[in-house]
């Protein structure tokens, strides 16, 4: 089977490779995660700087609003419904934009978070953790039947253990891209070696 072969449908053609690693077992988190970060980063840099800005104004109302005193929030979910509308991004970006944002105003409504001086940073880290969920972690259970005759349970849990690798880099992009209000310098961290098995070592 070809790198180029397409084994999962609702996928597209960049996450095919590491979704293939995941249910064929054959390389650890790490180096799935590793993988899935580099076509990540390259979906970010395509989609260019618009809707990291977009994400970080929303991330600046958000915080206004609340150091202001305003709990009106359902005021507040139309000014991110608003910013939205008037954004230069294609339609399902600014989706993805709204749903990072939304989902930081539904965390301050139910008590899930009180410290407001990150927001705008937050706003752009949330942006990036939606766009991997929508290109990839959700659309893993939309088949059938799985690569290599994997279960659906066993796939995901494997998927849920790429985010201690994935979210840590999401956050320092978030910084970056905040500060820049670009992404072109958005790097992945240098790939970590991977230690080779002593056939003399005792593993119990």
């Amino acid at each position: 089977m070809t790198d180029g072969d397409i084994v999962h449908s609702q996928l597209s053609w960049p996450y095919q490779r590491p979704y293939r690693w995941l249910c064929e077992g054959k390389a650890n988190s790490d180096e799935c995660a590793w993988m899935v970060m580099g076509v990540i980063m390259r979906e970010i840099k395509k989609k260019g700087a618009a809707p990291v800005v977009l994400a970080k104004r929303m991330g600046e109302s958000l915080r206004q609003g609340i150091d202001n005193g305003l709990r009106n929030w359902a005021a507040l979910s139309e000014e991110l419904d608003r910013q939205a509308r008037q954004a230069p991004c294609p339609h399902y970006e600014k989706q993805l934009v709204l749903r990072a944002s939304k989902g930081i105003l539904h965390d301050f409504r139910y008590g899930r978070r009180m410290d407001t001086s990150w927001l705008p940073e937050v706003a752009v880290e949330r942006y990036f953790q939606e766009l991997y969920r929508w290109k990839f972690e959700e659309r893993i259970p939309l088949t059938s039947k799985h690569h290599a005759g994997i279960d659906n349970a066993t796939v995901m849990k494997r998927v849920e253990a790429l985010g201690p690798n994935l979210f840590p880099v999401f956050r320092k992009w978030a910084k970056q891209a905040n500060t820049d209000e670009d992404v072109a310098s958005l790097r992945r961290p240098r790939r970590q070696k991977q230690k080779e098995i002593d056939l003399n070592e005792d593993l119990l």
